[in-house]
């Protein structure tokens, strides 16, 4: 039986570039079953006007104020229908009309947290980026090469921008951090979280959806809510010796910004609670992590 797909698309004033993936998605997937939820994350570009009419296949919900990318990828699945997710940034287009098939397949392991493809640059074919991971004390995210080509592996992260999902493990684990402020590091969090909670990761480098890494980016972003959003996420799911290195390291850069955050994250007591649960619900350390993913890993 083929399962339902649900392709959730946030979207902040991203002008033409929405209208190419919707439709890009819809004439390059072979897919039998899918849907399209478009999230309109407080735009005000006119980028959404194409789907007032109705565009058979594509939802399309405008929260009322921008509320960030964990929120808006969270909004978008409440709405969803299907059995599967996959939460796509909207300025990407299918490369190969099996991509769906692809996830899916991956997505039948039981032990499969989350999964994803390979990701050409739209710009410029023969590029492609295989294997999402932590570069450095900031958790910055950045690529690197697989050991091979052909074969599904398992990765130390998830981009968001390919983010694959069963419904019923979306649902148990609470879906993306919606404690994290408008943008940055989200989809790192849920990925180590997810790993951490027992769940592999898998990247399949058999197809691919393009990614436009040339575009414009269409809002600002805030060294202050990044920095919470790091913070939080060592504080949840790295090691205390980890974590540390994060706080002092991002001491050297912004350290009000870390004295501020620090606090307020000690005062929080939902933050508090909800670390205290996962931390007695994981099943692997973050040095389980580090010795599973080794090269894989430049933060080591």
């Amino acid at each position: 039986m083929v399962q339902k797909f649900s392709v959730i698309i946030p979207s902040h004033n991203e002008g033409d570039w929405l209208k190419k993936t919707v439709f890009g998605v819809l004439e390059n997937t072979t897919y039998p079953d899918f849907e399209i939820v478009v999230v309109a994350d407080g735009c005000t570009d006119k980028s959404c006007d194409f789907l007032h009419k109705g565009v058979p296949n594509v939802k399309l919900i405008q929260p009322e104020t921008s509320v960030g990318a964990a929120k808006a990828r969270n909004e978008g699945a409440k709405i969803a229908e299907g059995d599967l997710f996959v939460f796509l940034d909207s300025h990407m287009i299918p490369t190969d009309e099996s991509w769906l098939s692809e996830l899916a397949l991956q997505l039948e392991n039981e032990g499969v947290g989350a999964a994803t493809l390979k990701i050409p640059y739209l710009e410029e074919r023969n590029r492609v980026a295989y294997i999402y991971t932590i570069k450095d004390l900031l958790l910055e995210p950045t690529w690197v090469s697989p050991t091979s080509k052909t074969e599904v592996q398992q990765v130390p992260a998830i981009p968001g921008a390919c983010f694959g999902i069963r419904r019923a493990m979306f649902q148990k684990t609470g879906g993306f951090d919606s404690g994290l402020m408008k943008w940055g590091r989200e989809d790192l969090e849920y990925s180590l979280r997810l790993w951490r909670l027992g769940y592999d990761l898998t990247m399949s480098p058999r197809a691919g959806i393009a990614h436009s890494w040339e575009r414009k980016r269409t809002f600002e972003i805030s060294w202050n809510e990044v920095d919470y959003n790091i913070l939080r996420t060592a504080l949840t799911l790295l090691s205390p010796d980890y974590s540390d290195k994060v706080a002092k390291h991002l001491q050297t850069i912004r350290p009000q910004n870390v004295t501020k955050y620090l606090h307020l994250l000690k005062q929080d007591e939902e933050f508090q609670t909800r670390k205290k649960i996962l931390s007695q619900q994981f099943t692997r350390s973050f040095h389980d992590y580090i010795s599973t993913f080794g090269r894989l890993l430049p933060i080591v």
